[in-house]
């Protein structure tokens, strides 16, 4: 029933919107339920003390407004109508936020199950519950109902399926408001802003082509067309590439380590190789030498085969038994090699790697964990410098075998055309905004959580626009939140590039641009919060696993924003003043004092390392001939406000001022007393 409005069922009574048993009402202030009953019939509601009745008008429409009190819980909600009756059990009050946005957003707990194990091993906490809203969308204007919604409340079982941000994110307000906090989480992988607004935005922002896109899809044939034509030419593509796959037809995955003959040639892992506009098939095999003593062990044991990351997609089999595939790149591989299966002496991992053409060629990441080990010991889920993640724990380094070195490797396959794309709706103008977040707008709530811009990185100028629109078009829409005024906790996106290279200053960085427009917008928008998160990303990894720093951050600017707690944000930029070859940097630090430190991972909690050296900071500078050249420059501490810049000596003009503007900074080493990282900016000069 995803995506259908109650007006197009039978009159049976039910309930709108995302009411279910174990749900979080919004404390101390007017909530709505409402639904649809028989025409003109009467709807009894209790709850607490509290004794309400409504008419269902003339289309069965109802609804009641109400108090829900003070925090507490758990409470029964109960309605009836006629005979019929409808129970909410387990319900509490307390504080309710909207958490919305794209993958890292939505990105579960259960991938994250080794940063963050001590998680799960607690006991069931009552006062954390999250609603996910399933996936769907629609073009036709706002939904007003889910299929099936179910509010969980965290535990071993449960906290699996929740969203990471969204739990450490409730998970600090409830610890610090001492409340239950319920988070509705409505977010999409992938999803651009435009899927997260309505029409009546994409006009006021003058986006013709996403507006000629929602007219397309507005119309059943268009859509059902882009999805039969797409599915039939991957579907082609893929029977292409798999048909001209020697290693496929010969079975290469079960060929020993010594079957590699003089056609295969030595690679190492992690790494990249392979064309970057071909597209095609590689096979790897490395030999595993394993003792008595380890094959026993590893026997005995659950064990466990990580290869990093890797693109595009991946099938991986030892000793010639499957072992896990995964068909795209961003999830990390973690597979699991069943009991019997390694045995003593020379086993052979094999690898079928595809990569489905473009920038970087088949590219397995590095600084990632390649290892078979076993259970027993703790491995980093990030090898390069996870601040969050605890250290390799090894129990008997017998059982930690690196797969990282040589590998031998025979390209299987060639296809000179890249494979068609995959089609999401989803994606879609309005698709979101309707279909999951609409059914939302009658839950009354405390604030928003907005963690998105991955997919809108190259237009910057445009996104800027529409996230301030689209923070007003939901202030209007959440109806019963605070009146115009409702909170919105922005996550500026954290440090990324896909794993080609690291720089602490480029000439146009996408992904700076959207920070900066993410900035502007908080800064153009009353009662929001930017929450800076530019040490908590991975180079190399589009899903960074560090959403404790994530969830934490955005909760302190939610106490701060909408509760009024005195904590000083993240420090800003304030002024800028030249003399001669320097520049003094004065920050905005809202009551807190700048920290520069010698070490930015582990180190950094380590008031001891701090240093006089800011690292990060780079001048733009117009040349003689008329090009632009960025560079880096030296910067140091002065005091607790300010940062002197020393401006190289060049026959050109300085232009601009940057602070950590690119995508990937090498280093972050400027935060408060309070250990949250100054803000990247660029400022003209």
């Amino acid at each position: 029933m995803s995506g259908l409005t109650m007006k197009t069922m039978n009159r049976n009574f039910c309930v709108n919107g995302l009411y279910s048993s174990g749900m979080v009402l919004q404390q101390n202030t007017e909530n709505s339920i409402s639904g649809y009953s028989p025409a003109g019939s009467a709807v009894e509601f209790q709850f607490r003390n509290l004794r309400l009745s409504a008419e269902a008008d003339g289309d069965g429409f109802w609804e009641i407004r109400f108090n829900p009190g003070s925090a507490g819980g758990p409470f029964t909600l109960d309605l009836r109508c006629g005979a019929e009756k409808i129970r909410f059990d387990d319900v509490f009050t307390g504080e309710v936020w909207i958490s919305c946005g794209q993958s890292n957003a939505q990105l579960p707990m259960e991938r994250m199950g080794y940063s963050y194990p001590e998680e799960f091993r607690l006991e069931k906490n009552p006062l954390v519950r999250m609603i996910t809203v399933p996936i769907s969308f629609s073009f036709d204007g706002e939904k007003d109902q889910v299929s099936s919604p179910v509010w969980k409340a965290a535990s071993p079982e449960t906290l699996g399926e929740m969203s990471g941000t969204g739990y450490f994110f409730a998970k600090k307000l409830s610890e610090a408001l001492k409340v239950p906090v319920g988070i509705i989480n409505a977010s999409q992988g992938g999803s651009p802003i435009a899927s997260w607004v309505n029409e009546e935005v994409l006009e006021e922002t003058g986006g013709t082509e996403l507006l000629a896109e929602l007219e397309r899809c507005r119309r059943p044939e268009y859509l059902e067309n882009l999805r039969r034509t797409t599915a039939e030419k991957q579907k082609k593509w893929d029977s292409a590439l798999y048909e001209a796959d020697e290693g496929s037809r010969n079975h290469w995955e079960t060929l020993d380590f010594s079957g590699t003959d003089g056609s295969w040639h030595t690679v190492t892992l992690p790494g990249a190789f392979g064309e970057d506009s071909a597209a095609g098939v590689m096979w790897l095999k490395k030999e595993i030498l394993l003792s008595a003593g380890q094959a026993e062990k590893f026997n005995s044991e659950k064990t466990k085969l990580w290869l990093g990351t890797m693109i595009d997609s991946d099938t991986v089999w030892v000793n010639g038994i499957l072992c896990g595939s995964t068909g795209y790149s961003y999830p990390p591989r973690r597979y699991s090699v069943e009991k019997g299966i390694l045995h003593e002496g020379k086993n052979t991992v094999t690898i079928r790697a595809q990569w489905n053409g473009g920038l970087g060629g088949l590219r397995f990441y590095e600084e990632k964990p390649y290892f078979l080990f076993t259970d027993d010991n703790y491995i980093s889920p990030s090898a390069g410098g996870n601040t969050e993640s605890r250290q390799n724990r090894i129990a008997d380094s017998g059982t930690v075998i690196s797969l990282s070195g040589e590998w031998r490797a025979k390209t299987g396959a060639v296809c000179g055309t890249a494979r068609p794309g995959e089609v999401f709706f989803e994606w879609k103008p309005t698709a979101l905004f309707n279909s999951m977040l609409a059914p939302a707008f009658c839950h009354a709530v405390a604030g928003a959580l907005w963690y998105q811009g991955e997919s809108d990185a190259g237009n910057a100028a445009e996104y800027r626009l529409l996230l301030e629109r689209m923070i007003a078009l939901w202030r209007r829409k959440f109806r019963y939140s605070v009146r115009g005024k409702m909170p919105v906790i922005v996550v500026q996106l954290p440090d990324w590039s896909d794993g080609l290279f690291r720089k602490n200053a480029q000439k146009n960085p996408s992904w700076a641009a959207i920070r900066q427009s993410q900035a502007d917008a908080v800064h153009n928008t009353e009662n929001s919060a930017l929450a800076v998160t530019i040490d908590a990303g991975e180079w190399n990894d589009l899903h960074p696993e560090k959403k404790y720093t994530v969830g934490s951050r955005a909760a302190l600017m939610a106490l701060k924003t909408a509760y009024g707690r005195s904590i000083p944000a993240f420090p800003e930029i304030a002024s800028v003043f030249v003399s001669g070859n320097s520049a003094e940097v004065v920050f905005d630090c809202d009551g807190g004092s700048l920290c520069a430190f010698g070490q930015t991972a582990e180190k950094r909690a380590d008031f001891s390392c701090q240093v006089k050296e800011v690292r990060g900071f780079s001048v733009l500078t117009l040349l003689p001939d008329g090009s632009e050249a960025v560079s880096e420059v030296s910067a140091f501490l002065r005091n607790a406000t300010t940062v002197d810049v020393l401006l190289p000596e060049t026959e050109g003009k300085h232009l601009e001022l940057r602070y950590l503007w690119c995508d990937a900074p090498e280093c972050v080493n400027l935060y408060n007393s309070g250990l949250l990282p100054a803000a990247p900016f660029r400022t003209s000069l």
